[in-house]
């Protein structure tokens, strides 16, 4: 009887054994892989802006504090129903601390729900409503600047344009630039085009990684080319300007009025920056004549408009 007890006896502690191991290793495999989850999700609940909303497509934009890859899931019926990646992702989702995208194809005067996936973890949902269609626009050409890091031209940023009782526009910044279209910026219900006028005040925030810069600054028709903005500055530039001095800018017309228009302003700025590169596919845009589309080209149209 005694040999019949043992007999049973080891392998039973045997087993008991193995099984307390493998609930020591489970236990330490989830808690790995919740550690794993925060560290790559850290912050499931982003706090999203919407912008650039008109009747069939939107931007969304969000700051993480580390960097981190993320895509969006929206739909009409569920936010499970389509996915699109950050505007930059080209090939393979990148990690990054400020992301971007843009939904087109939307419907008009409708509510999409939609979620951010950081890491594995996704979002609460999240809505939005597409405008209603407007053929109106405002007539205002674009607002183009540079934003400076200690005198160099930031890589990567968001730029958001405001005005009050507007809807807010955004754009992203390359190679230091950004470019903001405003003759469809909608009222801040979506209900039609905001009615611009001359000397209306606006205000530019530049959010990177390297810092943050802000401008408040008045609206002309024919557009605005702000001076070089600097992270880390506030400024307010809806101060009175000292009216012009005659000067050599109508002689310079041939080689600055890009659009020839008759006129030197932030529309021929706008061409430079579609033409920013090697081998420009308009060749005026090469100022200096270095064979490329540069920062050096961009300085000197802006010397240009601001005389």
């Amino acid at each position: 009887m005694i040999t019949l007890i043992n007999k049973f006896k080891i392998p039973t502690l045997l087993g008991l054994g193995v099984i307390l191991i493998g609930i020591g290793i489970g236990v330490f495999l989830v808690l790995r892989e919740q550690t794993f989850i925060s560290q790559a999700s850290p912050d499931t609940n982003p706090e999203i802006t919407f912008s650039n909303i008109s009747e069939n497509s939107v931007s969304l934009s969000w700051q993480t504090s580390t960097a981190i890859t993320s895509f969006v899931t929206y739909g009409q019926n569920n936010p499970n129903e389509y996915t699109i990646r950050d505007d930059k992702d080209t090939k393979s989702p990148q990690a990054r601390k400020s992301h971007y995208v843009t939904i087109k194809n939307l419907s008009s005067k409708t509510t999409y729900q939609l979620k951010v996936v950081s890491g594995r973890r996704p979002s609460d949902i999240s809505t939005f409503t597409t405008a209603q269609p407007s053929t109106i626009q405002t007539g205002f050409a674009p607002v183009i600047g540079t934003v400076l890091d200690k005198g160099t031209p930031i890589n990567e940023g968001i730029v958001y344009f405001s005005i009050n009782t507007a809807g807010i526009q955004s754009a992203e910044i390359k190679n230091g630039n950004f470019l903001i279209p405003i003759s469809q910026i909608r009222k801040s219900d979506l209900s039609d085009v905001y009615p611009l006028n001359e000397d209306t005040i606006a205000k530019i925030t530049i959010i990177s990684e390297q810092g943050e810069v802000s401008a408040l600054f008045k609206l002309k028709p024919q557009g605005v080319t702000l001076p070089p903005l600097k992270l880390g500055q506030n400024l307010d530039l809806t101060t009175p300007e000292q009216t012009p001095q005659p000067t050599s800018a109508l002689t310079n017309l041939d080689k600055y009025d890009l659009n020839e228009d008759g006129k030197i302003n932030a529309t021929d700025n706008a061409i430079i920056l579609q033409n920013f590169g090697k081998k420009p596919k308009n060749k005026k845009a090469d100022l200096d004549g270095d064979g490329e589309v540069t920062q050096k080209d961009l300085d000197l149209m802006s010397k240009q408009i601001n005389q």
